[in-house]
């Protein structure tokens, strides 16, 4: 078995980057073989934009999916976009480890998505959903958040963090992942008052420790439920009689 940990955490001496050593070492120790990928360390370059693509179908309008296919069917996409995709297809479990930053994840990662998830290699209109490239693989998001699990609740103030990593959940499992529960930990914070480090630091010492032992089960870790494209009319509406798995999506009324 493979991993690929993708960190995306601009502090080396992090929490975020603390899970994804601490993740490494137990699927190490598992037998996975792993790779990890330190975005900000790498230097990525989140902006997909035409300074990428130095073969271009067209010259003088950049269309990102219409260029991204032509790069790959020409062998030109960029190198490290290359290595990535490479990677990503070569393992069975992959780990976005984030924090939320202004609810969502941090600016690199998205453009990750961007560039990475390429047109024609990684999608087309045949191969999405339950019919995604990466089928039979498994993807978790691995998340930090600042406040406390009970602000991010479905009632807390700021927000449900499920709801808020759905966009992330559906961008994998539109490229074929069985997507994994999030795992999050809350309540990761820094400036604290002297009185609140300890008990903070043995929380997530705690947290850290469930994390290792949850991943040596990650083949049985429950995983979202999405609907399939059989749900939908015509690929677009739910069927009414359909059960309606997306938090977006609400059942048309009987009457």
């Amino acid at each position: 078995m493979r991993a690929l940990i993708l960190l995306a955490h601009p502090e080396p001496r992090s929490f975020n980057a603390h899970l994804a050593v601490q993740a490494t070492e137990q699927l190490r120790h598992d037998q996975v073989q792993v790779d990890v990928v330190d975005l900000y360390a790498e230097g990525f370059d989140p902006l997909e934009a035409a300074c990428h693509h130095r073969q271009r179908l067209q010259p003088d309008r950049f269309d990102a999916q219409r260029e991204q296919r032509y790069s790959a069917e020409h062998d030109q996409l960029p190198a490290d976009v290359q290595r990535h995709l490479q990677l990503l297809r070569a393992a069975d479990l992959v780990i976005l480890q984030f924090p939320l930053w202004w609810f969502a994840a941090p600016a690199i990662l998205k453009g990750w998505l961007d560039r990475v998830m390429v047109y024609g290699p990684m999608y087309n209109s045949r191969q999405r959903h339950e019919h995604g490239v990466m089928q039979g693989k498994r993807a978790l998001l691995s998340v930090t958040t600042g406040s406390s699990a009970r602000a991010c609740a479905v009632d807390g103030r700021e927000g449900d963090t499920r709801l808020l990593l759905w966009p992330l959940m559906y961008s994998l499992r539109y490229v074929g992942f069985e997507v994994m529960e999030p795992h999050v930990v809350h309540g990761v914070r820094s400036g604290l008052a002297a009185e609140r480090v300890q008990a903070h630091d043995e929380a997530l010492a705690a947290a850290t420790l469930s994390y290792r032992e949850r991943l040596t089960h990650w083949r049985q870790w429950p995983t979202v439920p999405f609907n399939n494209s059989g749900d939908f009319e015509d690929g677009v509406a739910l069927r009414a009689e359909a059960t309606a798995y997306s938090p977006f999506i609400r059942h048309r009324s009987a009457g």
